[in-house]
């Protein structure tokens, strides 16, 4: 593996000045889950690594209301800094009360030594269109928060993912965590996971399906992971859901997630099996989720 060098920066500015090295290339370092076998592999060649974890608020987990950024009243969206590990994440009793999906796809991700290491911030920001935490926070509409050399700023969770492994970051910026607003009153939310191994394995299709009351009815919530370039909502799905959720639609619904759909093949699984399991896995997680809501 090639040799980097390590920092340890005490503040943000010194992170900042030591990610935008002119002539370097310079990696946050977190949970190491994903610069650890990539370094080794030869598909980063870091000149050196920058220990984010310790920075204030990158391990901050927490309710609170930022109006600025989501809308949200004080104590209504809760605050989940980059550097906490998704086992963290899984168990936490907070993130299961009203953000529970977020919890089963943090518990969805590798194993139990990976999740002791990787972080929801490197997760997100490797931004493999497979990533276990992406559905799950597109149907909870989060925001990323970000810190960089030119100042804060909020990313919607819809506009961070730009390509397959390519994010919204500018050079030098850091995620900091990510807030979520609180679910309506009713809802209840799934994310299933099809994988080669039961344990251990990335996504060949991840789907995260929400619900809430709506009037008479209910609003449908649908994404996408490892089927797309990028992890993606599911609008025509969530529209007929929106109408009805009878047996009709659910397939009307699961065979629109297909059409949306534009997966490759790779060693997991060919792409016309990954668009049939879309099928499969959005049914089977819309039809989890009206069990919750008549619980």
């Amino acid at each position: 593996m090639q040799p980097f060098d390590y920092y340890k920066p005490k503040d943000f500015n010194e992170a900042f000045k030591l990610l935008t090295l002119p002539d370097k290339a310079m990696y946050p370092l977190a949970g190491a889950t994903d610069l650890i076998p990539h370094t080794r592999d030869g598909a980063w060649k870091p000149n050196g690594v920058v220990d984010i974890k310790g920075l204030p608020g990158l391990r901050d987990l927490k309710v609170e209301g930022l109006e600025p950024c989501c809308g949200c009243a004080p104590g209504e969206c809760l605050y989940v800094g980059a550097a906490m590990r998704m086992n963290e994440i899984a168990r936490s009793e907070l993130v299961r009360s009203h953000w529970d999906v977020l919890a089963q796809a943090a518990a969805a991700m590798g194993n139990e030594q990976v999740r002791n290491r990787a972080t929801l911030g490197g997760n997100l920001g490797t931004a493999s269109p497979a990533a276990d935490s992406a559905p799950a926070l597109l149907v909870l509409e989060a925001s990323i928060l970000v810190k960089g050399p030119q100042g804060d700023r909020s990313i919607p969770i819809d506009k961070f993912f730009v390509g397959p492994k390519r994010n919204a970051l500018k050079k030098g910026e850091i995620i900091v965590g990510v807030l979520i607003p609180r679910p309506p009153q009713g809802s209840a939310a799934v994310y299933e996971k099809l994988s080669r191994r039961k344990a251990g394995d990335l996504a060949i299709v991840g789907v995260a399906v929400l619900a809430y009351p709506h009037e008479s009815n209910y609003r449908w919530r649908v994404a996408l992971g490892a089927v797309a370039p990028t992890p993606i909502r599911a609008p025509q799905a969530e529209a007929i859901l929106n109408e009805s959720y009878d047996a009709v639609h659910i397939d009307e619904a699961a065979a629109a997630a297909y059409g949306c759909a534009m997966p490759i093949s790779d060693i997991r699984a060919s792409a016309e099996y990954r668009q049939m399991m879309v099928v499969n896995i959005t049914r089977r997680a819309v039809r989890a989720v009206i069990g919750k809501l008549h619980t």
